[in-house]
């Protein structure tokens, strides 16, 4: 296909585009208005698209009512709407055979990672990815982490030797096996830094290394972000990349996670929470701490050269554990052949909300945007579903 003229694209309405940021901004995280996500959306949708996306309602609709708000019939809206769902812009799902509907995507995680999920061959792909890197790097960070409740957590590794009560939900393959399988799909960090000609530097594609589960794989599969994989592959993927010391991470809730990141520092935009904006445990930390046994400690330097947010270094010819930052994942301590890293217990574990709809309601709460949403949330009947 040929590539977009942007000279030429119709532009949106700037009315419009503004409609749809606060529309998007509304979010617990929400989408702040900057030239760059202007420019971004005037490229990535059409002025229909960004028309219908403007007129969503804080949750789920039909196609019938998106189509009286819009005026327009409801097959041109029911196209419209497909397409939307083929670029991750809205999500859909079926209650029963009647009841068909369609959920404007939140910015973060949804919005923006679906953009570069797939290669859109009509569009720019590299300029986008440009963009959106800007935006995340001085716009968009401080919405991601403007909250004291964190989006996502970080997971223990496989086989890091670890006895408690709370490992069915810090454990990666206890998320993973209670999920039941999932989807495997593109990661939207490491396919940026490649579009941007900056390989990962841990030699991990971007291609299958990213995991969606629960009904956000069916999403995936159907609309082709993403494809079917069982708990076995997911259990077998994640060991190998956490072989490479990537940090497992996953949403900030007990029950029914719905997606694992593969993480690292070099590629990663929640990492970079930790790494360049000095976010005091951006992603919240599992209930454990890294241990170091001075006594077998040699001083190799293997643990600090494969933590991916620089948790850890040498001092006095001993590894010490920066534990104002360390998420207590246990990535490092496979690469400790002295068996001199372990986890312990937190003296204060960090609260994990139970579910998706009470952090959302939390984080919502805590940026001062609840009471605005409730009218819509309490009309909602997707979230008696997830």
């Amino acid at each position: 296909m040929p590539s977009l003229d942007i000279d030429n694209k119709v532009e949106i309405d700037p009315k419009v585009l503004t409609k749809l940021i606060d529309r998007l901004n509304s979010y617990p995280i929400g989408l702040p208005n900057a030239p760059t996500i202007r420019e971004f959306l005037n490229i990535f949708l059409t002025p229909d698209e960004a028309l219908l996306a403007s007129l969503f309602p804080m949750r789920e609709a039909s196609t019938e009512e998106l189509a009286e708000k819009a005026e327009w019939d409801v097959q041109k809206t029911k196209d419209l709407l497909e397409k939307m769902a083929s670029k991750g812009t809205v999500i859909d799902f079926q209650i029963d055979a009647q009841n068909h509907f369609w959920f404007l995507t939140p910015s973060i995680i949804g919005f923006i990672e679906f953009s570069l999920m797939k290669t859109h061959q009509e569009l720019p792909m590299k300029h986008l990815a440009e963009l959106l890197y800007d935006y995340e790097h001085n716009e968009l960070w401080k919405e991601v982490f403007g909250s004291k409740t964190q989006w996502t957590r970080a997971l223990v590794d496989h086989d890091v030797p670890v006895s408690s009560n709370v490992m069915t939900y810090a454990e990666v393959a206890e998320v993973i096996k209670n999920a039941g399988g999932g989807a495997v799909q593109t990661c939207f960090c490491r396919h940026q830094a490649h579009l941007l000609g900056r390989p990962c530097k841990k030699n991990v594609g971007h291609d299958g290394t990213c995991i969606t589960l629960g009904k956000g794989a069916d999403f995936m599969i159907r609309r082709g972000f993403g494809r079917a994989a069982t708990t076995e592959e997911l259990l077998t993927l994640t060991k190998e990349l956490g072989e490479k010391g990537l940090i497992h991470i996953t949403d900030n809730v007990r029950d029914k996670p719905a997606f694992i990141c593969n993480c690292c520092g070099c590629c990663c935009g929640i990492l970079t929470g930790i790494i360049e904006k000095k976010v005091v445990h951006a992603v919240s930390p599992t209930p454990f701490i890294l241990s170091i046994d001075r006594e077998k400690c040699i001083d190799c330097g293997a643990c600090a050269k494969m933590c991916q947010i620089s948790a850890i270094a040498v001092a006095d010819k001993k590894a010490k554990v920066d534990e104002k930052n360390c998420l207590g994942c246990g990535s490092c301590v496979k690469f400790c052949k002295k068996g001199a890293l372990s986890l312990k217990e937190r003296s204060k574990r960090p609260k994990v909300p139970r579910n998706v709809a009470i952090r959302f309601m939390k984080v919502a709460f805590e940026k001062g945007r609840l009471f605005k949403m409730l009218p819509d949330l309490l009309r909602s009947k997707m979230a008696k579903h997830f």
